[in-house]
């Protein structure tokens, strides 16, 4: 656990502080994203933390230890520490830079080349493939992930990552994110995370604190910032769209109903009365092996209400796509539902159509969420 304690930063020569009065506690485990506009404090937090800087005033502790009582530099051995420019020693290869905290920490070279090719492994890059090479023969994107690499070195329990994916493409960037995501599902580290961009912090964040002008305006959960911000200034942070924001916090399969309406080819025919006993606004086209290919919506009906067969064939087959796996996120479904021009999707577990989701599903969870 990390907690900052009336903690005060003013820097020589200057006034203002760079941050003032800040109390705040991140828990074991909990991924706190910092957020707000260019001189807020963010990365002074993280400076005073691993004491590259020292707090004018207040108190900063680790698990209980204070850390102005512990040797900087024994202190940083045991903090990961990723930054925007990444920070890898040119004229050393990628493994001897993942090495350096270990060699600091003594550990033998067999135990050091395997965690080498280990991290490299985790960070999805080939070892014999990435071990030997500088990093100027590397992409952006692979420099990042030697540098998450170097942070996780010696398997430190806290890490501080100062915009640590800002310095790539946006595809590059999504996908760092996932599985960074997924790496800490598995390792439950306590993170302070530095990001400018509301939405990695929504996405990151199990809480976000938000900062101006070197003061911490909200902290909570990325729900209870979007669903209750403090004041003006963090709704204008937010963003007029904080109500989209808030379905990237929730999957689908969250608010999706069981049993949808299905029917097979042979039965189209039926499909009104079929829809009517079961009360559906949307209907799935179904194969012989209950494979969805297809969907009607009531809109076509009321439309073409003498529509043969082979037209109904047609309107479901213009739908195809109209499915979503149960795992993406609500404001994926609406995604959807705009680009196939319905209210209704189908929800996948997998190859099976398990479930239904709807418009009015999604604006229900986005009006009970906002009022929680």
């Amino acid at each position: 656990m990390i907690e900052l304690n009336d903690v005060t930063k003013i820097y020589d020569g200057q006034t203002v502080p760079a941050v003032e009065s800040l109390d705040l506690k991140i828990n074991e485990g909990e991924t706190c994203v910092f957020v707000g506009p260019s001189g807020c404090g963010k990365s002074t937090i993280l400076r005073m933390i691993n004491r590259m800087i020292e707090q004018t005033s207040g108190t900063i502790t680790i698990n209980g230890e204070e850390v102005r009582g512990t040797d900087p530099d024994h202190l940083r051995m045991n903090i990961g520490y990723v930054i925007q420019q990444i920070g890898l020693l040119p004229h050393r290869t990628v493994a001897e830079n993942v090495a350096i905290v270990p060699r600091l920490h003594g550990w033998d070279k067999d135990k050091i080349c395997k965690r080498v090719d280990e991290l490299l492994e985790l960070m999805g890059l080939i070892p014999e493939e990435t071990r030997d090479k500088y990093p100027a023969q590397l992409s952006g994107g692979q420099m990042q992930r030697v540098g998450v690499a170097r942070a996780m070195a010696v398997d430190p329990p806290v890490m501080l990552m100062d915009e640590p994916f800002g310095a790539v493409d946006p595809i590059v960037r999504s996908h760092l994110q996932d599985e960074f995501l997924r790496l800490q599902t598995e390792m439950r580290k306590t993170i302070c995370f530095v990001t400018h961009d509301i939405n990695e912090a929504i996405k990151m964040g199990d809480t976000i604190a938000i900062f101006t002008k070197g003061h911490l305006v909200q902290h909570g959960t990325p729900q209870e910032i979007l669903s209750k911000p403090k004041n003006e200034f963090v709704r204008d942070f937010i963003g007029q769209d904080r109500v989209v924001k808030m379905l990237t916090l929730f999957q689908v399969r969250s608010i999706a109903k069981a049993n949808p309406c299905t029917i097979h080819e042979d039965e189209l025919p039926n499909i009104r009365q079929k829809m009517k006993e079961q009360q559906a606004r949307g209907c799935f086209l179904v194969d012989q092996s209950e494979a969805p290919c297809g969907l009607i919506i009531a809109e076509d009906l009321e439309r073409e209400s003498d529509a043969s067969q082979e037209r109904l064939k047609e309107l479901a087959f213009s739908r195809r796509g109209a499915f979503i796996d149960q795992h993406l996120l609500l404001s994926d479904a609406l995604s959807y539902m705009l680009e196939w021009d319905t209210d209704y999707l189908g929800v996948m577990n997998g190859q099976d159509l398990s479930g239904v989701v709807s418009m009015a599903d999604i604006r229900e969870c986005a009006s009970r969420k906002e009022g929680d």
